[in-house]
């Protein structure tokens, strides 16, 4: 006789995944707000960072970290759906790539002031520790843009709600792509410097993070009223 345990168990197992989703999503919208919300509030006249990464040299470096560190932990735990036979892009590993690299960007810091160096600094020197920071941030982004347009389209319904669920996520996820194409062109042409004063990576890279932190709190059903929107003809 079924005592309604098993149903109890996938229940319980739904709403695990849901939470973590809406988890990463939370910390995507919480680290780019409560940086300008300190950039208004401090009273120190600078504005805005040049990048989220520069805060790493300011009074919300334990904020900066943090927020990446439990961001990495988050994705860590993610397991997703479990993959087909064959399959080589899965939930399981993406999470993990994504997780190892938001670590990375939190415990090797971009260039900056002088200062003690940290761990993987002192290791690999201050020099190698920036490109490894722009690597993983490269790496971070583009494993978030792979959920939004290869592993949250999945699926076999074909509902309203799911065919407005996937446009969302395909828009977050190009958004994604178009904003650190953006930022690598300002590198490359030395834009970010003879533009900082409109803060453009800043810009950038909230866009990207706000496009991730969307799509995650979509996929947790956290966004009904939007995607419900989306789905009305």
């Amino acid at each position: 006789m079924d005592d309604g345990s098993g149903q109890k168990a996938h229940n319980d197992l739904v709403l695990s995944f849901l939470a973590v989703r809406r988890a990463i999503g939370a910390l995507g919208y919480f680290l780019p707000v409560a940086l300008m919300v300190f950039a208004i509030v401090s009273g120190q006249g600078q504005g805005l960072g040049t990048s989220i990464s520069a805060y790493y040299y300011s009074p919300m470096r334990e904020v900066f970290v943090g927020t990446l560190i439990a961001q990495a932990v988050f994705l860590w735990s993610y397991e997703g759906f479990r993959p087909h036979a064959g399959e080589i892009v899965t939930d399981w590993l993406t999470a993990r790539v994504a997780a190892v690299a938001a670590a990375l960007i939190a415990l090797a810091p971009s260039s900056g002031p002088e200062q003690p160096c940290t761990l993987l600094q002192c290791i690999l020197g201050p020099s190698v520790a920036g490109w490894l920071h722009l690597l993983a941030a490269g790496v971070f982004f583009l494993a978030l843009a792979v959920f939004c347009l290869v592993l949250f389209v999945r699926g076999n319904t074909d509902s309203a709600e799911k065919r407005a669920s996937n446009r969302i996520y395909r828009i977050c996820g190009w958004v994604i792509l178009g904003s650190i194409g953006l930022i690598g062109l300002l590198f490359v042409t030395g834009l970010d410097q003879r533009l900082e004063w409109l803060r453009p990576v800043f810009v950038l890279e909230t866009a990207a993070t706000f496009a991730f932190a969307t799509s995650w709190a979509v996929k947790g059903d956290a966004l009904g009223p939007l995607v419900r929107g989306m789905a009305r003809p």
